[in-house]
């Protein structure tokens, strides 16, 4: 068993990340069914719990530290990752489909809790270790800032999780406390480590490739900036919430739009400075586009949650919650990180894994479209029918889109 751990390739670690993109999939298409169909036995919330909980540490969290080893290290696709760090992501596979499966059986439960905390704790190992690496290696040092600030998120937005153990401990049930520990982990695991780590593996494959910095240190400080006030669109609904703090709110998520148009801008002309827009191969060109165009749509979003009334009426909204939440794990970070795969070569492309890659976005944008629906209809409170079957077969379309990636892995 050892001696296989060791023997793994990074192509071998992508192939398994998208083996479990597939489950979580699975688990997204039968939560979809069990809206129209009785399914009695499949309990939802346990489902639920276990779809996003599989998704973060098993799906992208596990194929976020295979790249950024890959990145620090200087390896490619047939190489295997050193073996420390082979161990540490295998005990993160271990514990996640630990965390699946009794969140699956259990929900809520004792073991179910256990492996979550595994789950922390090795994020804890993989950072500290990590860090000192990235220091070490010889990326651009701004390259260096967005794969360590990435990691500082990580470990910041495990105060989220501690918080809500602390409510839970000393029977503090007041749902708004439970609600603001919650959204503080979602906010620095999207917006902190996800997508510093997003970032920094882009511009360390446009260096790579081309040997082009495209971020300035002043942009990246600027970005660091916006993260932490960033959070504070989730809370506008505290009662006493002050004057001073929300005009920080305001200037943040101004300043956030200025910066995504420089960054682009930027990305832009260094692109065509080299030789890079004929490097991206078609399928990540698309994907990578349409990233952008989602992460853009993600701040004008949080632009718009300024206003107070209307962000108690957003975060008060499941479906609305629901719809920001899958905008950022599929449209931005999944989407990214296969079309990453793919141009990396650590996932063979082809003429039929590339329509596969665009069936999976079809799905994707499919069924952020038909969320986006439903929380229009609950605005105007109106039902809008076809809504959840259009949704399974959204889900469906991506479980099979899914399979025929993994399957054009064979060849």
């Amino acid at each position: 068993m050892l001696d296989l751990i060791r023997k793994c390739t990074i192509r071998h670690w992508l192939i398994i990340a998208t083996v479990n993109l597939l489950i979580v999939a699975g688990f997204g298409f039968l939560m979809r069914l069990k809206m129209i169909f009785p399914l009695t036995w499949a309990n939802q919330k346990y489902i639920m719990h276990a779809h996003s909980h599989f998704a973060f540490a098993g799906w992208v969290s596990h194929a976020l530290m295979v790249f950024m080893l890959m990145a620090i290290f200087r390896l490619r696709s047939n190489n295997r990752l050193p073996t420390r760090y082979q161990y540490i992501i295998t005990a993160n596979l271990l514990a996640s489909y630990g965390m699946l499966i009794c969140f699956t059986v259990q929900g809520y439960g004792l073991f179910a809790i256990i492996f979550s905390t595994l789950t922390l704790l090795i994020s804890f190992i993989f950072a500290g270790f990590t860090w000192r690496e990235i220091g070490r290696s010889d990326s651009p040092l701004v390259v260096k800032y967005w794969f360590k600030a990435s990691l500082f998120f990580s470990v910041l937005s495990s105060l989220g999780t501690f918080s809500l153990v602390r409510l839970m401990a000393t029977q503090q049930l007041d749902p708004l406390k439970q609600l603001a520990s919650v959204y503080f982990y979602l906010h620095f695991q999207y917006n902190g480590w996800f997508l510093f780590a997003c970032i920094g593996l882009f511009l360390y494959w446009l260096w790579d490739s081309n040997g082009i910095v495209a971020c300035s240190k002043r942009l990246f400080w600027l970005f660091f900036s916006c993260v932490i006030p960033a959070y504070f669109l989730s809370v506008l609904w505290w009662k006493a919430f002050p004057d001073w703090l929300y005009a920080v709110v305001v200037a943040t998520v101004v300043l956030q739009l200025g910066i995504w148009g420089w960054f682009i801008r930027y990305i832009f002309l260094s692109l065509r400075k080299g030789d890079s827009m004929q490097i991206i191969n078609p399928t990540t060109k698309i994907i990578w586009t349409g990233v952008a165009v989602a992460v853009f749509l993600k701040i004008a979003l949080q632009a718009a949650s300024v206003i107070p009334s209307l962000s108690q009426l957003v975060y008060g909204y499941r479906p609305i919650v629901i719809a920001y939440l899958h905008l950022v794990l599929l449209v931005i970070v999944s989407l990214f990180i296969l079309g990453f795969a793919f141009q990396m070569q650590t996932l063979r492309l082809s003429k039929m894994a590339h329509r596969w890659m665009m069936g999976f976005a079809v799905g994707v944008v499919l069924n952020e479209f038909m969320l986006m629906i439903q929380g229009i209809g609950g605005f105007v409170r109106t039902y809008i029918p076809l809504t959840n079957h259009f949704l399974i077969l959204a889900a469906g379309i991506m479980v099979i889109s899914v399979c025929g990636i993994l399957w054009k892995q064979r060849e």
